[in-house]
């Protein structure tokens, strides 16, 4: 038996014999491409027993499966684990408790387990809630952190936009944010971009015109998709359906 062989075999029976627990890997994927994962990501992806990817509901396919499954290898177990996209505080902590308790059993096997979430693992992302529960059921448990390209810095690449040359500023907001404080943004920094946008895009283009920037800004949608949008036209999309990953690139008046 090659000796690499029989070394992996021998580690794998020890950890078995040992009781010690699989690590955890938290994989950003970036914001929908395949091809902007890093090297790291799809290293670990292929080696990892149980990988796990969040779902927004029962019936919707998971997107960070999709960008993943070009590194996936026959034999993982896919876990599916349901974290729906809602605002109610008590289900939240009830679906990222409930996922926590899924993946520590793999753990608890000896299993390594990577958990994927698209864009970058720190930015307006559920794995630093999922984190925080898993350590705190299994105090120690190993854990390595693996970046990925956040969806705004790969629309900027789409459109050519420079998010921030020199001296200049840059704020990064959810779309959750008061019109009030976004107004604000506007006045204080060079470029503001607006994340998840879809749910109040009316809003965002109607604030961008009053103060004299609708024509200074870009909606990006699925970057990194086949379907892909990127426009100048931000009128143009008032009246359609938009998907859940859309942001705005707007120019502030400070870089006026």
């Amino acid at each position: 038996m090659p000796f690499a062989i029989l070394l992996a075999f021998t580690l794998s029976v020890g950890r078995k014999v040992m009781h010690v627990p699989g690590k955890l890997y938290g994989l950003g994927l970036g914001p929908g491409d395949p091809e902007l994962l890093t090297v790291k990501a799809s290293r670990i992806l292929g080696r990892v027993s149980v990988v796990a990817v969040p779902k927004g509901g029962p019936d919707r396919p998971s997107l960070a499966l999709e960008v993943a499954a070009p590194y996936l290898r026959p034999g993982q177990e896919i876990l599916e684990l349901l974290l729906p996209m809602t605002r109610d505080r008590d289900q939240r902590q009830e679906a990222w408790a409930g996922s926590a308790r899924e993946i520590a059993r793999r753990l608890e096997q000896g299993l390594d387990v990577a958990f994927l979430t698209l864009g970058d693992l720190f930015t307006y992302s559920t794995y630093a809630y999922l984190r925080e529960h898993l350590q705190q059921l299994m105090p120690g448990l190993a854990v390595e952190n693996v970046p990925g390209v956040t969806s705004f810095a790969a629309a900027a690449s789409a459109a050519a936009w420079p998010l921030a040359e020199g001296d200049e500023t840059l704020a990064v907001v959810p779309g959750s944010i008061a019109v009030s404080a976004m107004a604000s943004l506007l006045d204080c920094f060079s470029t503001v971009v607006i994340l998840k946008a879809a749910g109040r895009y009316r809003e965002w283009v109607e604030l961008l015109r009053r103060k004299g920037l609708e024509q200074e800004a870009v909606l990006v949608s699925r970057c990194g998709f086949p379907d892909e949008i990127c426009s100048r036209d931000l009128d143009e999309w008032v009246d359609r359906e938009m998907s859940y990953f859309s942001l705005i690139l707007a120019r502030g008046a400070k870089r006026q």
